[in-house]
């Protein structure tokens, strides 16, 4: 009996040994202590994007993106050269919804069948920065790519990612040049009331101040909102030179259509989320002089992006052509997003905390629109250039970027954040 119970003894310290050795991951089903691949070798990926919703237009550029970046991958032989260590997205809708973001999140990281390597999105501020703390806990890599709250990365802690610039930086930039380099003082200012919109309005009021400016006016909508002319024709009341607008590319759309019903005559500009192919198209006319805010031009014989835009036009022609024959900028951010996915799981990134590890190191990569680096805090280092919608000699409407500015006006050190 003695040494029955010795044995039973001896086997149960052996499998509490075991069970700790396998350490959990703080999500569904215990993590292998190799790799995050099922049993064909394959690594599951949860991307959660507003498919319904205001923000649905974002969401299918940055799914083009994506699935550009995975053409590519299987045109290389997958992950191992030969065919096999596919990487598997599998979608989720959120609908732009924190709520529905959370339920999404606490499902994915619960998911034992598949198990997610780690997860992708959302678009908004709104939905990612709520699903920060519950990736965090479970220890599940969120990149969430287009995600610009200066707070999201600390409250991540060490497992969160973006593509963007956070708004504490971007809204100062933006002041910055409409103030000391187009000169413009009367300005008014309308943005969304989401979270988004709530602190570049916050950002961008500061800094003007420190600036020795003051808004003539601040005014906010709804999202959703169709009709903007009580905030227009109050606007119009304070005579502004420029009208700053933080507003999603739909929006503006509308904003300056019906700023032309009350009359409302002066100079536009948008933040880098409505600096697309989408508001040149739609705005047509109305757009001429527009400014806005955008990364480094495409360089379009940079061998990255010529074998992205054949590889875009061979799964999405009619969206190019669409699209004045360009690449729509957050299909660029899900390409880049993809493709660094695919180099931090290459380069050992097989598990959870291998993945973090590994993509936090990401420096110089040779993404769609230059390098890409991560620098303290995981915080995305790109700069971010004045841009105008201008008329060409062929009398075609085109955003220009100004990037000989900065070799003269330094709008970091300008902006305060030097």
């Amino acid at each position: 009996m003695k040494k029955f119970l010795s044995l039973l003894l001896i086997s149960m310290m052996i499998f509490m040994v075991a069970g700790c050795s396998n350490g959990g991951n703080g999500g569904g089903g215990e993590e292998k202590a190799e790799t995050a691949a099922d049993a064909n070798g394959d690594y599951h990926i949860a991307v959660s994007l507003p498919f319904t919703g205001t923000n649905a237009s974002y969401a299918e550029y940055i799914q083009m993106g994506l699935e550009v970046g995975l053409k590519k991958l299987e045109k290389d032989g997958w992950l191992n050269g030969d065919g096999t260590g596919k990487i598997i997205l599998d979608y989720f809708d959120d609908k732009n919804d924190a709520t529905e973001g959370a339920t999404i999140a606490e499902k994915i990281v619960a998911s034992s069948d598949p198990y997610y390597l780690l997860e992708i999105g959302s678009f908004a501020s709104g939905v990612s920065y709520p699903c920060a703390t519950i990736y965090r806990d479970a220890e599940v890599p969120q990149y969430a790519l287009t995600c610009s709250k200066s707070d999201f990365l600390p409250t991540s802690g060490d497992w969160g990612f973006s593509l963007s610039v956070t708004q504490d930086t971007a809204a100062a930039r933006v002041a910055a040049y409409d103030i000391e380099y187009l000169g413009k003082k009367n300005i008014a200012l309308i943005y969304s009331s989401d979270s988004w919109g709530l602190e570049t309005c916050k950002y961008y009021t500061e800094t003007a101040e420190k600036l020795g400016v003051t808004l003539l006016a601040s005014e906010k909508y709804e999202d959703g909102q169709q009709d903007f002319t009580s905030i227009l024709t109050k606007i119009k009341e304070t005579n502004p030179e420029l009208v700053m607008c933080f507003c999603a590319e739909n929006d503006i759309v509308l904003i300056r259509q019906q700023a032309e019903t009350v009359g409302l005559e002066c100079d536009w500009q948008v933040s880098s989320k409505s600096r697309t192919s989408n508001v040149l198209q739609n705005l047509g006319d109305l757009g001429e002089n527009l400014y806005g805010v955008y990364a480094r031009t495409k360089d379009l014989k940079d061998p990255v992006y010529i074998e992205y835009e054949e590889l875009y036009k061979e799964l999405y022609a009619a969206k190019f052509a669409e699209d004045n024959n360009t690449t729509q900028k957050y299909a660029d951010q899900g390409y880049n997003c993809m493709l660094t996915t695919i180099w931090a799981i290459k380069n050992g990134g097989t598990t959870r905390q291998a993945f973090r590890d590994q993509l936090a190191t990401l420096k110089d990569f040779p993404g769609v629109q230059g390098p890409i680096s991560f620098g303290p805090g995981r915080r995305v280092l790109q700069t971010q250039y004045l841009s105008q919608i201008v008329r060409n000699e062929a009398g075609e409407l085109k955003w220009v970027n100004y990037e000989d500015i900065l070799n003269t006006f330094d709008v970091d050190a300008v902006a305060g954040l030097k």
